[in-house]
């Protein structure tokens, strides 16, 4: 069947349409707006009109795309921003009834962790079975999920730790400034405070990283002209590069970061943000490498709750 998935976040919203028969997936379409449903969001607050509006016009054209490709069922899932909101449920429940989608809901940190499990493991190398001693991250725009890669029975750790969230609490200058970039460093050895006592007990043997964050580093990376997902996935990139790539990113100007982000520009005010959590990650864990997907939430959305038969 052709079925089609939207991911709505703290930062983007994300399209796949896609031809699945018995769990795999073949892409025929993607699409990537930028509502920033997450900034300037505080705990309890609500989503701003503006923000609402951009979502709701950009979900509305994916959705139209979707159903002119054939798509049997559209289906939303929306993460941390409509979690934190207080008319996050409400928004996308309205998001359902205008657009005629077949589900939408405002998914739980653990059920975005056992989503973005799913997956990954539809393009990781050797699969489930190749999956024993890895972690996943998945760094988004309002917080952070880190799991078990090789056993959906472990725990999943949901942090309050976002390339959004983070970029608006501290790097206020362009580019930020050495008092900034600390700041925020301290920040995500403060959030990372959950797992970090217990990092020396685990045998975490790999780190797999998708999202937005891992997927640009890897791009970038790859020198990429054109985005192409599948050799983002499973790339090894070395924690040496990441560092290099933090460090040459920050001291840019926006505009700057913009230019050099040309597959993503969007990405270029958060970006930095995005690589303090994932070299914290990278360094907490003790690693020299770690592994890149592109594929992750919005395929285990397609996976979960689109492609029924």
């Amino acid at each position: 069947m052709i079925a089609a998935a939207l991911d709505l976040g703290s930062n983007t919203l994300r399209l796949l349409v896609a031809e699945v028969k018995d769990g795999y997936w073949r892409a025929l379409d993607r699409g990537l707006a930028s509502p920033r449903l997450g900034r300037g969001l505080k705990p309890g607050g609500s989503l701003s009109a503006r923000a609402k509006q951009n979502a709701t016009k950009a979900a509305a054209k994916f959705s139209a795309r979707a159903h002119e490709l054939g798509a049997e069922r559209v289906v939303l899932a929306a993460t941390q921003a409509c979690r934190k909101a207080a008319d996050g449920e409400i928004f996308v429940a309205w998001l359902q009834k205008e657009l005629g989608l077949d589900w939408a809901r405002v998914i739980t940190g653990d059920e975005e962790a056992e989503l973005s499990r799913l997956g990954v493991l539809s393009r990781f190398t050797g699969g489930s079975a190749a999956a024993s001693g890895a972690w996943l991250s998945d760094i988004g725009g309002g917080s952070t999920e880190i799991m078990d890669l090789g056993d959906p029975d472990a725990p999943v750790v949901s942090l309050e730790l976002g390339a959004v969230t983070l970029t608006e609490a501290f790097l206020l200058s362009n580019p930020p400034g050495r008092n900034e970039l600390e700041a925020l460093q301290a920040a995500v050895a403060k959030g990372l405070a959950p797992i970090s006592s217990s990092w020396r007990g685990i045998s975490c043997q790999r780190l797999v990283a998708t999202a937005g964050t891992a997927a640009t580093l890897a791009a970038l990376s790859l020198s990429m002209r054109v985005y192409e997902p599948e050799k983002i996935n499973n790339l090894v990139v070395t924690r040496e590069n990441l560092e290099i790539q933090y460090l040459r990113l920050a001291a840019m100007p926006l505009s700057q970061r913009r230019r050099e982000l040309a597959l993503e520009p969007e990405r270029a005010d958060i970006i930095v943000a995005g690589l303090a959590i994932l070299s914290g990650l990278v360094k907490g864990l003790g690693l020299k490498s770690f592994i890149t997907m592109d594929a992750g939430l919005l395929e285990g959305i397609l996976l979960r709750h689109a492609a029924l038969s």
